[in-house]
């Protein structure tokens, strides 16, 4: 029988081409065979003298191999509705295979036993920070609760995950179809050709607008056609919102806030966001809200200071009044009048190539990392996806995989980045690379011409290129503290946010950028305009990412104090000056950040920012390129992954306590304290 291509350890990459429906089928079953059968193994064998490398380590190769299927075989969706569901199916799976493992109160007393002995006294300091890891997940997972307990959280667990999944699916709504070429004033030519591609794909006439945020943000920047602009932005809005008798995601999120709530409750909470932060890096609940409270002080008379400005605009460009799909537009018409860069202009000169050439140049000055295109091409699973091996002091450590244009099959608006394999060192010495995974959504391109990026392409690549190098720059040596994700949200968007710094500086973007066809560069002066007049609408987003912040903390916090989730959002907006809502708009109900692992969580976005600015601060003092400030980076809070809390790591960087200055500075803040 041929080997299962996904029965390999993290070193040996999978071969995407061999792999089938039933062998990932057959893959995914037995692994999550072997983790269950070899659990219960160990609880017996290692019930007298527990050890690390016969517990811990152990447990770790049965968690990396779980995990590494379902990762490795989570880009296959693509190949359409079957693998969509053993994906998903798979997904529900793990977790309640990991829920059950962490709710094991026999392996709960093992980790305990090794603890507290003599070989568990003598462990170094990452050793105890794992075991310090565990000891809080078996709390948070009901080890200590009675039978009928655990079995009231299960019931939760699946309840949750079931809203979860019938939210999602809510979502997903056709797009909008346009026959009338006249609509289409505005659109460059390129994204014109994309619509129509749609519609070919989709074997419908004209062109299709999709309801995801690319494809509606994309309008609402754009279309001169003003009814245009409202029925897409109308349409964005329906996600989410059912029909009479349909149970929507505005009752869904009210009952996954019921859920949360009463499972934090029965582990011993106040409340799902005290909960929810015990996991996270930002400290407790009052100093979170302290945070989001002392900053939207802050924004809120900018903000509306800010409203005013786009509604003049508006009302010189006869739009009055001023709706909410025509505040892009005009803001991107003034830019227009001010002669500044065009933004098709700057995506000629920013070739995907390049882009990922300085990245990979970025990750070599700054922290000595080389990824390096293998002689012979690594397997992958779509035309198209880039697959690096990456070294690290002359060692491979890790493989990064790229996969950025949209092709059939791929989901709108997939920006993100998977862990398939974490750093390890297993009981027998052998180093396990880790995995990462990296998606984005840049439009396909017409044929012969290689994909262009604008400047939020730009910035989502840089970002999740961030959380790839926070994954594959960590030395810890063990499964738990080579997992990013257990710094919580805020943690691992810090980094990613940091990354996204270089994308706002003017001499950096005029160095990389070279025409697509002739090579010619940006002068530093256009590039500084064009971002000055994006920075200026950057306060939207921070505004409307404050709002949600606050909006999810209240909903999680207080679920049932018979507030809707409308007086909730209305509420939020008003606190940092964001625009009102408006009748027709539900934001909360195509929220999908609280599905997991952003719930009570979505401050982690603004926080991170905040921390980003600071960090970058040292960079613009030192030079962008600086080797020696990399070095200082990797090694105060790159390094330990989650063995050390990241505001020992943020300190060490910093030399002194964090700061907001920087962040409320480049927004037309005052800093805090100041009136």
């Amino acid at each position: 029988m041929h080997p299962n291509p996904l029965l390999h350890p993290s070193a040996v990459p999978v071969d995407y081409p061999q792999v089938t429906l039933e062998n990932a089928r057959e893959a995914f079953e037995h692994v999550l065979t072997a983790h269950r059968d070899g659990i219960a193994r160990l609880i017996q064998s290692q019930r007298h003298l527990p050890t690390w490398d016969d517990l811990v380590l152990a447990v770790d190769g049965l968690d990396a191999q779980l995990m590494g299927v379902l990762i490795a075989l989570s880009p296959l969706v693509c190949r359409g509705e079957e693998w969509f569901t053993l994906v998903h199916q798979s997904y529900g799976q793990l977790l309640g295979r990991f829920d059950e493992k962490l709710a094991d109160t026999q392996l709960q007393a093992l980790y305990q036993q090794l603890a507290d002995s003599p070989h568990g006294q003598s462990l170094d300091a990452h050793e105890r920070a794992t075991l310090r890891w565990y000891r809080d997940a078996f709390m948070l997972h009901g080890a200590g609760l009675d039978a009928s307990a655990k079995l009231t959280l299960a019931s939760l667990q699946t309840r949750l995950f079931a809203l979860a999944g019938q939210f999602a699916d809510n979502l997903q709504l056709d797009p909008t179809p346009v026959t009338d070429p006249s609509l289409l004033v505005g659109l460059p030519p390129r994204v014109i050709d994309e619509l129509a591609a749609q519609a070919r794909q989709a074997q419908a006439p004209g062109w299709l607008i999709g309801t995801d945020h690319t494809a509606t943000q994309t309008i609402l920047d754009q279309a001169a056609h003003r009814g245009l602009r409202e029925t897409v932005y109308r349409r964005h809005h329906q996600r989410g919102v059912g029909s009479a008798g349909q149970l929507d995601n505005g009752e869904l999120l009210l009952a996954l806030a019921d859920a949360r709530d009463q499972r934090a409750r029965l582990l011993g909470f106040a409340d799902h966001p005290s909960l929810s932060l015990k996991a996270k890096s930002a400290g407790s609940l009052d100093e979170v809200l302290g945070f989001l409270h002392a900053l939207a002080e802050r924004m809120q008379p900018l903000m509306i200071a800010h409203r005013a400005t786009v509604e003049r605009h508006a009302a010189a460009s006869g739009l009055e009044p001023l709706q909410p799909w025509d505040r892009c537009y005009v803001q991107a018409q003034a830019r227009h009048a001010a002669n500044l860069l065009g933004m098709e202009v700057f995506r000629e000169h920013f070739p995907l190539s390049n882009v990922i050439d300085a990245l990979l140049t970025l990750a070599r000055r700054l922290f000595g990392l080389e990824l390096l295109r293998p002689a012979a091409p690594l397997p992958v699973w779509q035309e198209g996806v880039q697959a690096f091996e990456v070294w690290l002091d002359h060692a491979h450590v890790g493989y990064l995989y790229l996969d950025l244009v949209q092709y059939p099959g791929k989901q709108p608006d997939l920006v993100e980045t998977r862990y398939a394999h974490n750093r390890r060192v297993d009981a027998e010495g052998l180093f396990h690379p880790a995995v990462a995974l990296v998606f984005s959504d840049i439009a396909q391109p017409p044929e012969g011409i290689e994909p262009l990026l604008d400047h939020l392409a730009m910035r989502k690549l840089f970002h999740e290129f961030g959380h790839a190098l926070h994954h594959l720059l960590v030395r810890t040596t063990n499964h738990v503290n080579s997992n990013i994700t257990t710094l919580g949200a805020d943690g691992v968007e810090v980094f990613s946010k940091l990354l996204e710094r270089w994308v706002w500086d003017a001499p950096y973007l005029a160095g990389l950028s070279a025409h697509y066809l002739h090579g010619t560069r940006l002068q530093h002066a256009q590039v500084a305009g064009l971002l000055e007049s994006l920075r200026l609408a950057e306060l939207d987003k921070a505004a409307e990412d404050l709002s949600l912040a606050l909006f999810d903390l209240d909903l999680h916090t207080s679920p049932h104090d018979g507030r809707s989730l409308r007086a909730r959002l209305e509420a939020a907006r008003s606190r940092c000056g964001y625009w009102p809502l408006e009748a027709y708009e539900h934001p909360a109900h195509s929220f999908d950040h609280l599905l997991g692992y952003y719930d009570a969580g979505y401050y982690a976005y603004v926080w991170s920012d905040v921390h980003a600015f600071d960090l970058f601060s040292r960079f613009q003092a030192k030079g962008l390129l600086d080797r020696a400030t990399g070095k200082a980076l990797h090694i105060a809070l790159l390094e330990p992954g989650a063995a050390q809390p990241l505001h020992e790591g943020l300190r060490a960087f910093l030399g002194r306590e964090p700061s907001a200055d920087a962040f409320l500075s480049w927004h037309g803040l005052a800093p805090l304290g100041q009136g």
